[in-house]
């Protein structure tokens, strides 16, 4: 019976299920020395879940052969997030308490990211990096990632609150949004691999990001994503920009919430606002200064 319920556990870790805590007693000593051996590797495996994420290593679980360099071409949207003003907010509060606001934060918006059926690719300080569409498949990836991204500062609003009632520092977060046909796969040297993702849409999508301080936005959204949410989502143009390697100028537009959540004041601001974007590329200029006044 000890032995049964062994590979009974042990049929669990393929599939990466480690919840488990089923005691297992044998009176033989070989057998008791398996099962300690097993608890050990599988106490192991739950510490290194926080590492990667739970469905690359259900991947390599699975696949026959040790982890190699490869990669794929796929359509994904690819998420950066950072707070706004962190070095400041760094400096004004002790290292343990710093450690333990950021692990909130980064908590909650890995939990909503992987709520959407997101992957959380990395932590970078307090920049959170993610994608969606690898590496299982999501088709509505750009929807995915712009309901995250709403709820992601929702969340965050909630925080806010908390910890001004608890007198801690705030956070606010500039998420960028992007799609496009990236390289996703095993990437670094041969010793040690990295599940992620690279392109010239993963750099637009971190731009995106950065240049929302001089908008006065919270989530930009290049052309692409925009186009695959239009019909669900209200998005505001913002501007036309230069990506560097492209030789025509982008749009790039707000993300302004769901459709039918959006206030009547706020749409007819974004379309007086469209409007005088549009006089203003028609070289309209009276028209433009008076719609923008």
């Amino acid at each position: 019976r000890p032995l049964s319920e062994l590979s009974h556990e042990m049929d669990k870790i393929q599939n990466f299920d480690l919840d488990s805590d089923k005691t297992i007693v044998s009176s033989i000593t070989d057998v008791q020395n398996m099962v300690v051996s097993f608890y050990k590797m599988r106490q192991g495996l739950r510490s290194f879940r926080k590492f990667v994420p739970a469905d690359i290593v259900r991947q390599l679980i699975a696949q026959e052969g040790d982890a190699h360099l490869q990669g794929e071409k796929r359509e994904l949207t690819v998420h950066f997030s950072d707070i706004e003003g962190f070095t400041t907010v760094s400096e004004s509060i002790k290292p343990e308490d710093l450690v333990n606001l950021l692990a909130e934060y980064l908590s909650e918006m890995s939990r909503i990211i992987g709520e959407e059926n997101g992957t959380v690719d990395k932590y970078i300080g307090d920049a959170v990096m993610a994608f969606w569409g690898a590496p299982q498949h999501v088709p509505d990836h750009a929807l995915r990632a712009a309901k995250a991204a709403l709820r992601c500062q929702a969340r965050l609003v909630e925080l806010e609150k908390k910890w001004l009632a608890e007198g801690r520092p705030v956070f606010r977060a500039r998420i960028g949004l992007n799609t496009g046909e990236i390289i996703v796969g095993n990437m670094g040297s041969a010793e040690r691999l990295n599940y992620t993702v690279i392109g010239d849409a993963v750099n637009l999508a971190s731009r995106l990001e950065g240049i929302n301080k001089y908008y006065g936005t919270r989530i930009m959204v290049g052309e692409a994503t925009q186009k695959l949410i239009a019909g669900h989502y209200v998005t505001r143009l913002l501007d036309f920009v230069a990506v560097k390697g492209k030789n025509e100028a982008i749009r790039i537009y707000e993300l302004v919430g769901e459709k039918g959540a959006v206030d009547a004041t706020t749409l007819e601001f974004i379309r007086t606002f469209e409007s005088a974007i549009e006089a203003y590329r028609g070289r309209d200029w009276d028209k433009a200064e008076s719609l923008f006044k």
